[in-house]
């Protein structure tokens, strides 16, 4: 299992409230929509805690590499990432593989 960890900040003027109501609401039916994907979740900084490098981490699980690789070359994968580059200031993607501890 593969898994894409990006890490976002969001624009300058824009509340966390708002980018939580993005990310939820607006953005997650495009990953959803992702061919091939297996799971996606959206961690979103809660409220009460202080200010971070990030205010979310946004975690996508696909079976192959090939799979993520044509997902993100996919039409999705572009209307995705245009929609996070409209919202976010700082963008960091993690191609990791998943080793679960406890689960």
């Amino acid at each position: 299992m593969i898994k894409l960890i990006s890490l976002m900040k969001r624009k300058e003027g824009m509340s966390r409230e708002e980018f939580a109501k993005w990310a939820v609401e607006d953005h997650s039916p495009i990953g959803k929509r992702f061919p091939k994907i297996r799971q996606y979740r959206i961690n979103i900084l809660r409220a009460d805690q202080a200010e971070t490098e990030f205010d979310g981490v946004f975690e996508l699980w696909f079976d192959t590499m090939e799979d993520l690789q044509a997902a993100l070359d996919s039409a999705v994968g572009t209307e995705a990432r245009e929609d996070a580059i409209a919202h976010a200031s700082k963008r960091i993607h993690l191609r990791c593989d998943e080793n679960m501890i406890v689960g």
